[in-house]
């Protein structure tokens, strides 16, 4: 199975206020940027092409954070909601891949591990959705079937609205991290996550 990797990214976190950073993308974790995190785990795991969807700051975020190794597309209209993140993704990809999986740029403690065992429980045409505790998280992998109906989606509307509709197709993988389930999108969230890197990094 050959999957992509489609980065979304082109926020503007308009929750995390100007005190902490222009871009929540570029909010430094151990000692790197939130999204050079992101991007290093959908590198480590395989993901092929990787498609980082940038729109907010495009600019100072290429400058900060190494994309060399992705394929950097920019959304003019990205204040209009993730659903043209999500069709010029998709329009990216490319027609050998069997699937994409969908990363949040501000999800960085999801790492290689938790990839693989998403990556691994994919089969042709299935949903696959990560939960923790019961609750369903990032990222999500879609087969490439369900791509027409995706690059449907219009304004803020993301992948979660095929879910009941495919309730059949869907894989639910079950994992101990609670990354899955985390949004940054206020100072408290990015405070927590600080935490949360702490405490993962003392189970190893």
């Amino acid at each position: 199975m050959k999957l992509a990797g489609i980065i979304l990214a082109a926020g503007r976190g308009t929750r995390m206020g100007s005190e902490l950073c222009g871009a929540k993308q570029l909010l430094p974790l151990g000692g790197r940027p939130v999204l050079a995190r992101v991007i290093e785990n959908a590198l480590a795991a395989g993901l092929d092409p990787i498609i980082l969807v940038l729109g907010h700051k495009a600019q100072e975020i290429m400058a900060a954070v190494d994309v060399s190794q992705v394929r950097v597309v920019v959304n003019p209209l990205y204040k209009t909601g993730m659903a043209g993140s999500i069709r010029l993704g998709i329009g990216e990809v490319g027609p050998g891949c069997d699937g994409a999986m969908f990363l949040l740029g501000d999800q960085p403690l999801v790492d290689k591990a938790i990839l693989l065992e998403l990556i691994n429980a994919f089969t042709s045409n299935s949903i696959v959705i990560p939960t923790f505790q019961g609750r369903q998280g990032n990222p999500v992998i879609f087969g490439a079937g369900f791509f027409p109906q995706l690059q449907q989606l219009k304004g803020d509307r993301g992948g979660r609205v095929l879910f009941e509709a495919h309730a059949q197709e869907i894989i639910r993988v079950p994992v101990e991290t609670e990354g899955v389930c985390f949004d940054l999108d206020t100072p408290e969230d990015y405070h927590r996550l600080c935490q949360q890197e702490a405490r993962q990094k003392e189970r190893l």
